[in-house]
């Protein structure tokens, strides 16, 4: 796919922490982790279009940089549900190091609330065997899809819906770069429209 062909909301997602708009709170929390090099694992919960996805993939450019991506797993756990996923795909990628200097590897479930409970259990499982090598980011909507005994295993973030005004100035400041007029109409109905989601 070609750079004119990138869909823009990967081509402005923020790539560091700082960037993202909104949610100071998980902001704060989550740099004093990174600066001090303990990242336990992580439950990032809330409605969707909070920033949950971009938080997870800003801490993995964080830690590892321009090779994020041969040490960040990211599964949609809606798309995968079971357990063989997990027996799978995620305990093969939690098996292995990280291939820069860094103490583990990260995984990144989406809609991980979305998981059956045996796959649930079949997780529990690694998250203890391979606490040394890999770290879980896990994204839901409702923390209640997630068993007691993994988000006890989770430092818990909660993502608050984005303020009105943050969204309309990200929007004007990507319609600037792009050259597209955009009325405070159009804004309006793009505002409505993302809030049915």
């Amino acid at each position: 796919m070609s750079s004119e062909e990138v869909l823009w909301v990967e081509k402005y997602r923020p790539a560091r922490i700082d960037d993202i708009i909104d949610q100071d709170h998980v902001k704060a929390r989550v740099k004093e982790m990174l600066a001090n090099g303990n990242i336990p694992h992580l439950l990032f919960f809330g409605p969707p279009g909070t920033g949950k996805t971009t938080m997870a993939l800003a801490i993995a450019h964080e830690l590892y940089g321009d090779a994020w991506r041969e040490n960040t797993l990211e599964l949609n756990a809606s798309d995968e549900r079971g357990i063989a996923m997990i027996r799978e795909k995620v305990k093969e990628f939690a098996k292995t190091m990280p291939t820069v200097k860094a103490p583990f590897r990260l995984i990144i479930l989406d809609e991980a609330d979305n998981m059956t409970p045996d796959a649930q259990q079949a997780l529990r499982r690694i998250m203890e065997m391979y606490t040394t090598s890999v770290r879980f980011i896990l994204l839901a909507n409702y923390p209640s899809g997630i068993i007691e005994p993994i988000q006890s295993r989770c430092s818990l973030f909660r993502f608050s819906p984005l303020p009105k005004d943050a969204v309309n100035n990200r929007l004007k400041e990507i319609a600037s770069k792009e050259g597209v007029k955009v009325t405070d109409e159009a804004l309006e109905a793009i505002w409505d429209v993302s809030r049915e989601t």
